[in-house]
């Protein structure tokens, strides 16, 4: 890449239509730019034409120079590598140039809103000059006008004011994106800022302190806005135009005006001006002239607001918001020009400026103050700024980060690397220069390692910093996802660019965040505020903070911050129904909450959970000594009577706080209550329904404390493989005709996904008994023919089971099934083992045989028979071979994946509510709700059961399995991947080198060949009605194994449910009403419905704890032991499973049955009630002309058509059903 950046740099840029005299001229003498006809295109060449060139220099370079001897290799090699990356940039160039398209500004609007903003020009000019007025004056003035002044808190009083306030006419320039042409357009309608310069005759040099040029400001605002009120009135504009004061960018030191279009053009007089449709606003900035002030007086570390000190305060605080309000307010020319000049010198300026513009939308980021709103003080401008800065250096030693001649996308890639790779805040920060001297060529961006703890890009120019409006919570948000998108860039086996541009994942909160907490205060008028509110916040914190606001949410996040410490990895918090914008006869912003003194309802705390640290029971502190340490006294007023002194297995003495599970809420919850309680308000209510109402869903196992058990626990799934551990060693020392190879687990309780915990002597649990693969060692000696070599299989069972029942028939219990898994293949017996700990195995035999049997019946059997026999051999893959490698792959990156388990058993519940269950796979539904851990992007990785949830949902309801596969990554998130694999007890085959052969990321060659796969099933099957999931991953690229055997009907329906789910949450929001809809059936869209009743209540014998007075205390109904007659275990089974098989098998053809599952979790309280719902093929709902094969119950309706005997059928299945059926209902 070197000798193509090199040309690239030395490429002169050619003369821009926007010269240095136009500029100069627009920002003088009006408001909009001279009308360019496609300036681009006269700009520069495309990012095509410029790489061919370079392509072609090279290899003509290449032919002059001729090969040397030995680099030809690594000359080709490294040209290649080039191409590679060229290749990458230009895919996302053709989507990055169809996306600009899309934004792109109308013409006709631009034209439509610069006829106005000439009318307002005049209008401006036309505003009368003042004389000047004293402070009572002014009030005189404005008294009984329907305008008010808006000054800045502390409001001026005549006492103490002392200087005059005037108008002159004010210096008008067009700032912002719209005057550099680089604006977009926005559904909901952008902003044209317009700057009104006031002369420097209106002050004094030290009007800078103490609130005197703002509140100068706010007099000149005020005038302006009354004359203009009257000017729109006398032109008749008044009928669609309105006028209102706003905040710039939120910051209540800097009011502006704003002037909207509220209706839309009617056929009166003077609607040329009306710009409703554009959808522009125009916001009136009041600016100071450049260098009013000296700058190194308003630097950040300075105080400029004087106030009366007590004895104990040695100096004031510095005001960085205050100076920067006042610093910047002279400053926009500045920052038009410098950012002018870079976009003149700079090929992809306004293409890369609308990257990142998109980029920081979508991320909720703005330019507003970051100090109140999390997502602030990083908008468009902070990022072209930064741009510009890199432009021209910002290395460590001033070397140039970008170059004037990168495409849009090298541009926006190396803004974002910049952004996740260098520390602006603790380690260092930027310094560059807006105003290059002329004599000077030295003067490049830097970065300087030495941070001032804020976030810095420090103009050295006009000493502002940049970011300012960021707040050190708001500055690491923006890092982390600048480190997501940056991976996302370097993914070149994914197409990650909607998942960059496209996706706002700012919308739906429990999506983007994995904890969101309303937290209600006291609200109160100012002299009823919170006492512990009202005393922190005095004078100097006043003159810090400015706001109570910005006071408030700096403290709750330091407080957040030191209390959940690596709990989280990020925390926001959001003020909910702040507002900006006020009417012209206001001062200033008033709540709507009555005699509320705060600028808000209530507080949004929104955290990043980090799934290690979140559920662990103990926050650690000091270590504990005889002398106090420092840190150790601010851990014990931090924590207060929570802090405690504990021995710990090391021998450590330590201060702590110990904290309580739930299986209701997180850890978190608790310590949050706690510390806001203590150091915020005690009257503050903390409320999180959302987490408590999710994780009740979930079953809880009726095991003793099991309330007290977090979700994350797994203890109940240790269990069962300490007793599989036992059976392991016994089977194993067993003296067979063949040694016994390996004894591999692939139930899902050993993946930890059943969706019942494992709970001992719980037979009802449909997962009960766990399936293991029992394989021999290799044998000549297998039969040649499938069904002696079951029935050999059988034979050496049966030997077990002797020697078992010999050896510990005392303590093991064993019997035989048959097992009817494998289509045609109805030999296959397995044994069941109960355990003395009260678990159960199922066993089936694996050998080498069996593949090439099943293979050999294909190859040898007629043309017509071959397509079942091969949906029989996909069964077997799937049952025997693939299942071990599901298992362990899903076992050992579950571990990194903290809340993959409690996500998937509630996904397995909410497709059980709505009977899907039965339908599908588990290892399917397993893989799909895989899906938001290993492909989380442009989320996160879940942290929370609600989280992963509602992205799995999200997922489904916008996964097209038409035209799209589900390709699946199944490794460790990156940072995991280097720590050592686990193995368990069963596994010889699967061993650590095997398992990081599984752990490695999928190449582009495979994903392709995956593709291809999916690809080439679509040409023969393009509407999905035979096969509608395709779920690969590296374990089964074919993408069939799980999915092969699903009615068409059931997929449609499952991705319409994820549809209605999420359009549920999104319009009525997530609460306990909607949480309840999402966990209830719809039986209406059936056919038929069946009630049945079970004669036993099977939930406590499922192991599932009941809703009882004392739920702390495991149930006594619960089984503690297996019947001595085994034939008895049947009668607490689930019998409406059998009737569902049987329903299945009989009207296979012309019905689709779908029940409950898992009968006691989704049946009722007792756990003996489930449906069973019919849905008749759409190809039996009409009538048929007779045949003789049509293999189901039809009725004749004239001499030569019949049609389904749906009343035959339906007494049938009342019959069939007999005392089970309480209600038949045809829909």
């Amino acid at each position: 890449m070197t000798g193509i950046k090199r040309k690239v740099s030395e490429i002169t840029e050619p003369e821009s239509p926007y010269s240095k005299k136009a500029l100069i001229e627009q920002v003088e003498t009006g408001v909009t730019e001279p009308k360019q006809n496609e300036p681009e295109k006269e700009e520069s060449k495309s990012d095509d034409e410029e790489e061919e060139e370079e392509e072609e220099e090279v290899t003509a370079n290449k032919v002059k120079n001729g090969p040397t001897s030995g680099s030809t290799a690594s000359q080709d090699i490294h040209i290649a590598r080039e191409t590679a990356e060229l290749f990458q940039s230009n895919i996302f160039k053709l989507q990055i140039d169809e996306l600009l398209e899309q934004v792109k500004l109308k013409e006709s609007h631009v034209l439509k809103v610069e006829k106005f903003l000439h009318k307002l020009y005049d209008m401006i000019q036309q505003v009368p000059e003042w004389e000047e007025k004293t402070i009572t004056e002014v009030e005189s003035f404005f008294k009984g006008k329907i305008v008010a002044v808006p000054f800045v808190d502390p409001k001026p009083t005549p006492a103490s004011t002392h200087y005059k306030f005037n108008y002159k006419k004010p210096d008008v320039s067009l700032i912002g994106s719209f005057a550099l042409k680089t604006g977009i357009y926005q559904p909901k309608g952008s902003s044209i800022d317009v700057l009104l310069t006031m002369p420097e005759t209106l002050f004094e040099k030290k009007d800078f302190l103490n609130f005197r040029a703002l509140h100068k400001r706010s007099v000149y605002l005020a005038y302006l806005t009354h004359h203009l009120s009257i000017a729109l009135k006398n032109e008749k504009l008044d009928g669609y135009l309105s006028v209102e004061y706003t905040y710039f960018n939120d910051d209540p030191l800097l009011p502006i005006l704003k002037i909207s279009c509220d209706k839309a053009p009617t056929s009166q007089a003077n609607e040329e001006y009306n710009f409703y449709k554009t959808k522009f606003s125009i916001n009136l900035i009041i600016g100071f002239p450049h260098k009013m002030f000296d700058a190194k007086k308003l630097l950040p570390n300075k105080n400029c607001i004087r106030v009366v000190q007590d004895e104990n305060t040695k100096e004031l605080p510095a005001t960085p918001l205050y100076n920067f309000a006042v610093l910047s307010s002279t400053t926009y020319e500045v920052y038009l020009k410098y950012l002018y000049k870079t976009k003149k010198q700079t090929v992809s300026f306004k293409e890369a400026t609308n990257l990142g513009r998109l980029w920081l939308q979508q991320r909720g980021f703005s330019s507003s103050s970051g100090h109140s709103k999390m997502t602030g003080g990083f908008g468009t401008f902070e990022f072209v700024t930064l741009m510009a800065a890199l432009l021209n250096g910002g290395g460590i030693n001033g070397n140039k980060i970008l170059l004037h001649g990168f495409s849009s996308y090298q541009l926006f890639k190396g803004v974002i690397k910049y952004l996740a790779t260098m520390d602006l805040c603790t380690d260092g920060y930027l310094q560059f220069y807006s105003e290059p001297e002329e004599d000077s060529t030295t003067r490049v961006s830097k970065y300087i390692e030495e941070g001032f703890q804020i976030p810095t890009l420090f103009d050295m120019s006009t000493k502002v910093n940049i970011l300012t409006k960021m707040s050190i919570a708001s500055y690491q948000a923006l890092k982390l996802y600048a480190k997501h998108t940056l991976a996302m860039l370097n993914n070149v086996v994914q197409d990650q660019f909607a998942n960059i541009f496209l996706t706002n994942i700012s919308r739906v909160d429990n999506l983007k965040f994995d904890l969101c907490y309303d937290l209600h205060l006291p609200l109160g008028n100012s002299t009823h505020t919170d006492s512990l509110l009202a005393s922190a916040f005095g004078p100097l914190e006043r003159i810090k903070f400015i706001t109570i606001e910005n006071f408030l949410v700096n403290k709750l996040l330091n407080v957040v911050k030191i209390a959940l410490g690596e709990r989280i990895t990020l925390a926001e918090v959001e003020l909910v129904d702040s507002k900006s914008s006020f009417p012209i006869n206001k001062r200033k912003v008033h709540s709507t909450s009555g005699e509320n003194h705060f600028n808000f309802d209530y507080i949004k705390l929104k955290l990043l959970v980090n799934p290690e640290e979140s559920e662990k029971l103990v926050t650690k502190g000091p270590a504990h000594s005889e002398e106090a340490s420092p840190e150790a006294t601010f851990f014990k007023n931090f924590w207060g009577p929570k802090s405690s002194l504990r021995r710990f297995k090391d021998g450590s003495i330590t201060h702590c706080c110990i904290w309580t599970t739930s299986s209701s809420e997180p850890i978190i919850s608790n310590v949050l209550d706690f510390v806001l309680k203590k150091h915020i308000s005690e009257k503050l209510i903390i409320q999180n329904p959302i987490t408590k109402q999710f994780q009740d869903i979930l079953p809880l196992p009726n095991l003793p404390a099991s309330t007290n058990t977090s979700v994350l626990n797994l203890n109940s799934y240790f269990n069962l493989k300490k007793s599989f551990d036992n059976l392991y060693k016994i089977m194993f020392k067993m003296n067979l005709p063949l040694s016994i190879k390996s004894i591999l687990p692939v139930g899902s309780a050993f993946r930890y996904t059943s969706l019942c915990q494992p709970v001992p002597f719980a037979y009802s649990n449909p997962d009960f008994f766990q399936e293991l693969i029992l394989e021999f060692e290799s044998s000549q000696r297998w039969p040649d023919e499938i069904t002696s070599l079951e029935k050999a299989k059988t034979a050496f069972l049966l030997k077990m089971q002797e020697q078992l029942q010999a050896e510990n028939g005392n303590q093991y219990k064993s019997f035989f099934t048959r097992d009817e898994s494998i289509p045609y293949n109805l030999e296959i017996v397995t044994l069941n083992i109960l355990t003395p700990e009260g678990y159960g195995f199922r066993i089936r035999v694996l050998t080498e045989r069996d593949e090439v049997l099943y293979l050999r019946a294909i190859s040898n059997a007629r043309n017509e028979i071959k397509p079942e026999l091969e949906k029989t051999f996909l069964k077997f893959t799937a049952k025997y071979l693939a299942s071990i490698r599901h298992t362990r792959t899903i076992e050992n990156i579950s571990h990194s994946y903290h809340f993959y388990s409690p996500v998937v058993r509630l996904f397995k519940k909410w497709l059980d509510t709505h009977l899907l269950f039965g339908h599908l796979p588990e290892e399917l539904v397993e893989l799909i709700a895989m899906k938001p851990f290993v492909d989380c992007s442009p989320y996160n990785i879940p942290g929370s059961v609600e989280n992963g949830f509602l992205k799995i949902l999200k997922f489904i309801s916008q996964w097209n399995w038409k035209e799209d596969p589900l390709i699946l990554d199944l490794v460790k998130p990156e940072d995991k991947l280097e720590d050592s694999l686990e193995t368990s007890i069963g596994g010889s085959d699967l061993d650590s080198k095997t398992m990081k052969k599984l752990s490695e990321k999928l190449t582009l060659a495979q994903y392709k060949g995956i593709q291809t796969n999916f690809n080439n099933l679509r040409n023969s099957d393009p509407n999905g009605i035979h096969l509608q999931f395709f779920v690969a991953s590296k374990n089964d690229p074919s993408g069939l194994l799980y999915s092969s055997d699903i009615p068409l009907a059931i997929a449609t329906r499952l991705t319409a449910l994820a549809k209605v789910a999420t359009n549920l949450l999104h319009t009525h929001g997530i609460n306990e009403q909607t949480i309840g809809l999402l966990f209830t059936p719809g039986l209406k869209d059936y056919d038929f419905v069946v009630h049945l009743k079970t004669p036993v209540p099977l939930k406590t014998s499922s192991g599932i704890l009941g809703s009882s007075e004392f739920r702390n205390i495991a149930n006594d109904q619960a089984p503690t032991a297996f019947p001595s007659d085994l034939a008895a275990l049947s009668e607490k089974m689930d019998p409406t499973f059998q009737l569902m098989k049987y329903l299945n098998m009989k009207y296979k053809n012309s019905l689709i049955f779908s029940s409950h599952r898992y009968i006691g979790v989704c049946g009722g309280n007792k756990g003996n009630k489930n449906v069973i719902t019919g849905l008749i093929k759409p190809l039996f709902k009409k009538s048929h002309k007779f045949k003789v094969n049509l293999d189901c119950n039809m009725k004749p309706i004239d001499k030569e058509n019949v049609i389904l005997n749906k009343e035959a059928i339906f007494q049938e299945i009342s019959a069939f059903g007999h005392e089970l059926v309480v209600d038949f209902e045809t829909n």
